[in-house]
């Protein structure tokens, strides 16, 4: 999209600087005060958690899926590799080698039928 003519941002080259991140930040901010705040008058449990378990109970594959999409991939294989010890990451290689070859013979015994079979 073009400036328009006369325009005040066309001379500074566009939006200023950190405007989207300065609303982004705020949006956040407001999304986390709602988050906190109790589910009911003097309620341990938040808005944020009472949501959490809400989608849980009703729909938990969704739940699921929505937690690992918003999770950075790097923060689930990180942790969990950085807390193994060499032969332990090593025997967990080894076993979803073998899970995945075995998986995959399954499959192929799967997809070939019987040469007996007639329709």
């Amino acid at each position: 999209m073009k400036f328009e003519k006369g325009n005040p941002y066309a001379k500074m080259g566009g939006r200023p600087r950190g405007v989207r991140n300065r609303l982004a930040g705020k949006v956040f901010e407001d999304v986390l005060e709602f988050w906190n705040e109790p589910a009911k008058e003097g309620s341990a449990v938040t808005k944020g958690k009472a949501a959490l378990l809400s989608a849980w109970r009703e729909r938990p594959h969704d739940f699921i899926r929505s937690v690992f999409a918003i999770m950075p991939k790097e923060f689930v294989f990180e942790n969990v590799v950085t807390e193994l010890a060499d032969d332990e990451l090593e025997r967990m290689i080894q076993m979803l080698r073998e899970r995945a070859l075995a998986r995959d013979e399954c499959d192929e015994a799967t997809i070939k039928a019987p040469s007996n079979v007639t329709h």
